[in-house]
């Protein structure tokens, strides 16, 4: 059972918990469609039907063995410009809870967190637009944590990674509070440019070279930085120059 907690700030203080639901991320949208939600509410599930990943994908997870639930905030304070903040924000929360276990935690551009070079979370952001204000975002998350087998080969868990057993209701505290602390820090203004940088040193391919497909074209490169609408900057080693892609624009190809 997943109960709320109490000792963080925002996230986590009302939890409702669905023994399988289609997808977590619709289940939180017809909630803040009806006007009755809590900023900080999480909708978590043990078996998502037709959970989805970033560019259209399916995440796919075993019944009972992982985390994957929607946080629904209201960062209005946010200006449109500046969403892919929030992104980053999610994505060092991930990262910071991934960090108790493993040494080799990273951030994948442009937020899933990787463990040892192994996919371990993935997150889906929609937010809800209203003028020039971000009105509301559902945070889908999906953490690998107890499941041992995988038919991809690039993907792991936690517990695969660490040879451990994790209770799931434990888990999912400590990663509440993570999250709650990163959204604490985006909640502070003059943290922002903290952030950023937070997330560019812990980006897979920062000061690290990468090889990746862009075009049909297979390319070498180090992760330059982050602009501030969330495109991707990559210096050229396999040829000179810079190239900055968007979503959808780059395949990383695996070493």
């Amino acid at each position: 059972m997943y109960n709320s907690i109490q000792d963080t700030l925002i996230i986590g203080k009302k939890v409702i918990y669905l023994p399988t639901c289609h997808s977590t991320n619709d289940i939180a949208a017809e909630i803040v469609h009806a006007g009755l939600f809590d900023e900080g509410t999480i909708v978590i599930t043990d078996n998502q039907v037709k959970g989805r990943g970033q560019r259209g994908t399916e995440w796919v997870a075993d019944p009972g063995q992982n985390l994957t639930f929607s946080v629904i905030l209201k960062p209005g304070f946010l200006p449109v410009g500046d969403q892919f903040l929030l992104s980053q924000t999610v994505a060092l929360g991930i990262c910071a809870y991934a960090a108790l276990y493993v040494n080799d935690a990273k951030v994948k551009w442009p937020n899933d967190v990787h463990v040892n070079g192994k996919k371990v979370s993935g997150v889906l952001i929609e937010n809800s637009i209203q003028g020039s204000r971000i009105a509301s975002s559902i945070i889908g998350i999906g953490v690998n944590i107890n499941q041992a087998a995988f038919t991809n080969s690039y993907a792991t868990s936690i517990g695969r990674e660490t040879g451990r057993q994790f209770v799931l209701s434990e888990e999912f505290q400590k990663l509440l509070r993570c999250l709650d602390h990163s959204y604490a820090d985006l909640k502070s203004r003059t943290l922002h440019d903290r952030i950023r940088k937070d997330y560019l040193t812990n980006l897979f391919g920062y000061n690290h070279a990468v090889r990746f497909k862009y075009q049909d074209r297979v390319l070498e490169g180090t992760v330059s930085h982050v602009t501030l609408q969330g495109k991707l900057v990559m210096k050229l080693l396999s040829e000179s120059g810079m190239l900055e892609v968007g979503l959808k624009e780059i395949e990383w190809l695996k070493d």
